[in-house]
This record gives structure tokens, sequence and C-alpha cells, in this order.
């Protein structure tokens, strides 16, 4: 499928994104807050790498089977639905995780956490629905200025409560986070009917139901985001670990720099795509976003100080950031309008195959040494960011 070439980028928005923006925001918030307490109170229940990275990955596995479950029924039954009920998902395993007394209900709770994990997938094919092709990119990086602003308050926010108050406070404050954006979505965003289906007679009933093989093209964009995806899951599935180990640091410095390299997202997304889109090929900017990942990640276990840390960390938010927007508009254009559903659940699919395979990998390299996650992950960017300049699949999007 050819991609149509874009006209100059607007600010312009969409009907009704900020209330859709604002509860995305509010749900990530809730779901970023567990982050930062959850290897280290594996960690106290004797869990090693093995285990807490595979505690971490059932998020993932589950959520790898669930994305284009809730991508498909929101392209018949709408995007409203799917939201509410992944909101309202999030918030009870949040509420379990609260109430968790050892590894099976902690389980149980990314496993529930998994099954809600669909709320980006139908908030990114609502906004592809609503807004022009030219303005798509705009508008993912807004979506995405939203989950990463979720994600510094998130962590922030969750390091303190753990410090402060333990996994009960933690588990109750996300659950009701995750909750008022459920409410927030049931009275701000309307329900906007699904696309009608295109009449394709002759397609082949393969072609239907596997989308990789009726748009091939997407096939290069969603490796280049499973390696994205894999690198930060290394990254999220040790680096409590790694900041105890090597600095003496607990849950409230692993919130602060998770919350810095959010923030260092949203002005990515906000400030530097629409400038540097008008002037870059994309090729040229995702192989730039994911140089900056890798290198950021490769200095982060030999950083002797906290000010290094944050300079490592600066290199991977402003890739990370950049990157994400890029990679979820190309696949939009690419798709067809009537399957931005299903793209998006099988791209959230892609992205759960990185998120299961890099905690576990990770936290068993890890045990080794804790460099090797870190090294790995670096490699992993580094190299999708010289293979994405000899793709061809970007070069129609900007003339």
């Amino acid at each position: 499928m050819q991609v149509t070439p874009s006209h100059k980028p607007t600010r312009q928005l969409v009907p009704h994104e900020l209330p859709l923006l604002f509860a995305v925001c509010l749900d990530l918030m809730g779901f970023g807050m567990i982050l930062p307490d959850l290897q280290t109170r594996m960690e106290a229940f004797g869990a090693k790498g093995l285990l807490i990275g595979s505690v971490y990955a059932v998020y993932f596995l589950v959520q790898m089977t669930a994305a284009p479950m809730w991508g498909r029924w929101s392209d018949k039954a709408g995007r409203k639905p799917v939201l509410l009920l992944c909101g309202l998902l999030s918030s009870f395993s949040m509420g379990l995780y609260a109430l968790s007394s050892g590894v099976g209900l902690i389980v149980l709770s990314r496993i529930l956490a998994g099954l809600g994990g669909g709320n980006v997938t139908a908030a990114q094919a609502y906004l592809a629905d609503a807004t022009p092709e030219n303005l798509r990119t705009q508008a993912m990086g807004r979506l995405g200025a939203a989950t990463t602003a979720g994600l510094i308050l998130g962590p922030a926010i969750g390091g303190w409560l753990s410090s402060s108050g333990g996994h009960l406070l933690l588990g109750s404050v996300a659950s009701g986070l995750s909750l008022l954006g459920s409410v927030w979505i049931f009275l701000a965003v309307p329900s906007v009917a699904p696309r009608p289906k295109s009449e394709e007679p002759n397609t082949p009933l393969p072609s239907r139901i596997n989308l990789l093989r009726a748009v091939p093209a997407l096939r290069p964009v969603f490796l280049l985001a499973a390696s994205a995806y894999f690198a930060l899951s290394c990254l999220e599935g040790t680096f409590g670990r790694l900041i105890h180990q090597t600095l003496g640091a607990g849950a409230l410095l692993f919130g602060l720099i998770f919350g810095y390299e959010a923030l260092l997202g949203v002005i990515s997304q906000t400030v530097l795509l629409s400038w540097l889109s008008e002037r870059l090929r994309p090729k040229t900017l995702i192989s730039m976003a994911y140089l900056l990942q890798g290198v950021g990640l490769a200095l982060m276990p030999f950083a002797p100080n906290v000010a290094l840390l944050f300079g490592a960390s600066t290199l991977f938010g402003i890739g990370a950031g950049l990157a994400n927007p890029i990679l979820q508009s190309l696949a939009s254009r690419l798709a067809p309008a009537e399957r931005q559903g299903e793209m998006f659940g099988v791209l959230q699919s892609v992205r759960s195959v990185g998120f299961l395979a890099g905690p576990i990998l990770g936290g068993v390299l890890f045990d080794v040494r804790p460099m090797l996650p870190y090294l790995l992950a670096g490699s992993v960017m580094l190299l999708s960011g010289l293979s994405a300049m000899r793709l061809q699949f970007v070069e129609s999007e900007k003339e």
C-alpha cells in the first residue's frame, strides 16, 4: 500500500481530543505508579531475576493476546466501550496489587492489568478515525505526550508513596486514578460510530484475517517497534535493582528518573517533533531517535553518580519521545481506514512481544552482571537505528 505524501503539519486539535487525552493521562499515571515498587517488593519476597522478570512479562503476555481483540472489538462496537472497560479492569488490578500479600496475588493483579491494557489502542484508533492523514503524526504525538505525562507524575508519586506509605497506599491511589479516568471518559468523551467496512469481495480470506499479510509494508515498522520495546523493557525490568546496587538508591530515585524521562518525552513530542518533522526525513529522524536511546542505555550502568545517570537518561528520554509517534503515525497511514483499531491492537501486541522477552532476559543477565542488560539493550537500539537508515518504507511520507 502506497503511503500518501503529507502536507505541512499544523497543531489543529480534533474534536473531543482533550478529554480523551486527559483520561489516558490519568490511567497511565496509575499504571506508572506501580513501576518503582514492583522490583524491590518482589526482592523482599526473595525473588531472583528470572522470577522478577517473569512477573513483569506476564502483564505483556496477556496484553499481547488481548490487544488485537480489543482493537477488533473497537472496530465493530466503537472506541468508547473499550476505553471504559479497560479502565475499569486497570483500576481493579491496581486495587488488588494494594491488597496482595504474596507473589501469587501480584501475578494475578498483573494478569488483570494486562487485560485492561487496551485503552491506549482504543485511544489511538479514536484519534486515527478523527484525524486527517496530514495531521496524524501531531495527533499521535499529543497522545504520546498525554501517555508520558501520566508517567511523569506516576513513577515520581509512586516512588514517594511507596517509600512513605507502602504498597497499600500506592495501589489504592493508583486504582483511584484509573477509576477517575474511566468516569471522565463516560462523562466527557462521546461515542463515535465505527467506520463501515469497505467492500473487498475479491480479497483472499487470509489477507482479511492477517493484517501483516494484507499490508506487508507494516512489517518493518512493527519490527522497529518491537526492538524499541525490548530495549525499554530491559531498562524497566532491572532499573530499580541497578540503582540499588550501584548508588544505594530506592523507589524514590526510580520514580524521579522515570518521571524525568517522561517529561523529556512530552517536550520532544510537543515541541521538538513538529520542528524536526518539517526539516528531516522520517527515516533520518527515526534513526537519530534510536541512536540516542542506544547510547543512553549503554551508559546507564557506568554512571558513578546521580548527575551522570540523569545525563544518560536525557539521551534516552529524548530519543524515545521522538520515535514513538512517528512509528504510530506511519503505521496508521499504511493500514486501511476501516482496520485502524485492529492495526493498533497488533502494534500493541508487538509491543508486548518486546516487553515479554526483555524483562526475563534482562533479569537473568542482571544476575550475571548488572551491566549486561543495558549493553544488550543499547546494542539492539544502535543496530536498529543503523538499519532504519537503509529502509525505504518512509521515503514517500516526506517529500
